[in-house]
């Protein structure tokens, strides 16, 4: 049997449910509750098409709110598309919400059945690999409990036991799954594997672009609800970074904390901001991808962007002798200011990006420790 997924022009369109608001939206919460709701849908997928073929390794990236968790859903069947269809041939599984489903008040083993159930498993598979199920997530003892008299951990721990106990040809799953404590995820980690490595099929939504590249063959960006690219990795992940490049700087320097790795090797820092007449005059070094000087600098004020292309460039000996190199690393941007615009505290109000163009920058620069802020 010949194992394929299929996505053929999936538009999803879901309801929004609002609250109806006759004249100022800031009204009191008292006459907005009299006021009823209404409903409204949206868009949240436009016409996304891909085809998985036996040996796939698909990727999909974007931003929170892209639709990633939502494709995911679509192709699971748990959200059937507005337009389009999703064809699919061999046993699919997903690995997206761990302790989705669950029974408050039925006991741990009636839980492995009616969650394995809802999964689409067999009765005679269920019983099967119940003992392990509770071996693996360390229940075994617990088996007669009711469910609510587990904590949280323990419930994370059932739910993947359960998601994973059996092998499927098609493996569809959000995030590298794995919680608990340091044995478990182990034991996970491990599980994982072989799962991700024993299916004919795999599609993956992650933040993760290590993983990506490790993993995938193939990767669908998503932005807005529309797939930008799919193809080749690292051309996807290229095209990936230039829409994380345009998003706002909270939202960069978040997934820059969760993975570094997405912008490069640039580094740099702010050392010196000082306000200047009806303006900031900022400060600081950087060193581009490969070590190459800088050629935009961004600077976000309290979420009102000011992109330079030409600003002054300065030769500084503690960074060239920090790298090893000559070249103008510093750099000098004065930036205007708003009537009313809030600069305080510094490091949240004012942040600082730089690259090779406006759409090819990194996450914002830190703050020197030992640095001058006169503002």
């Amino acid at each position: 049997m010949s194992i394929f997924l299929h996505a053929e022009s999936i538009r999803l369109e879901l309801p929004l449910n609002m609250q109806r608001v006759d004249g100022d939206p800031y009204a009191t919460q008292f006459k907005t509750a009299l006021g009823g709701t209404v409903r409204r849908y949206r868009d949240v997928l436009k016409d996304i098409s891909f085809s998985a073929e036996q040996g796939d390794r698909i990727g999909i990236v974007g931003l929170n709110g892209s639709g990633k968790t939502t494709l995911l859903r679509v192709l699971n069947g748990a959200f059937p598309p507005t337009q389009g269809r999703v064809r699919h041939s061999g046993s699919m599984q997903s690995l997206l919400n761990a302790t989705l489903g669950f029974a408050e008040y039925a006991s741990v083993s009636e839980n492995v059945i009616l969650r394995g159930t809802a999964m689409g498993l067999r009765r005679r598979q269920l019983q099967a690999v119940l003992r392990d199920v509770l071996q693996f997530s360390g229940l075994a003892d617990r088996a007669l409990h009711r469910l609510h008299t587990l904590s949280s951990g323990q419930r994370m721990r059932l739910g993947f036991a359960i998601s994973t106990a059996i092998q499927p040809d098609i493996l569809v799953m959000d995030e590298w799954l794995a919680t608990g404590d340091a044995a478990f995820v182990h034991r996970a980690q491990e599980r994982m594997s072989d799962r991700v490595h024993g299916s004919g099929i795999v599609v993956i939504a992650s933040h993760n672009t290590g993983l990506i590249r490790r993993l995938c063959n193939r990767v669908l960006v998503l932005h807005e609800g529309r797939a930008k690219f799919v193809g080749d990795t690292e051309a996807a992940l290229e095209c990936y970074r230039d829409i994380v490049s345009l998003a706002s700087a909270e939202m960069r320097a978040q997934l820059a904390h969760h993975d570094p790795l997405l912008f490069g090797d640039a580094i740099g820092v702010v050392d010196r901001v000082a306000r200047v007449g009806d303006g900031l005059q900022i400060e600081g070094w950087a060193v581009g991808d490969r070590g190459n000087e800088v050629r935009t600098v961004r600077v976000d004020v309290s979420g009102v962007s000011y992109v330079f292309d030409t600003f002054q460039k300065k030769c500084r000996d503690d960074v060239n002798r920090y790298m090893g190199k000559r070249g103008d690393f510093g750099f000098v941007v004065d930036v205007p200011l708003a009537e009313g615009a809030l600069i305080t505290p510094l490091q949240e109000r004012v942040t600082v990006s730089v690259g090779i163009s406006g759409n090819k920058l990194g996450a914002p620069l830190r703050y020197a420790n030992a640095g001058k802020f006169n503002v």
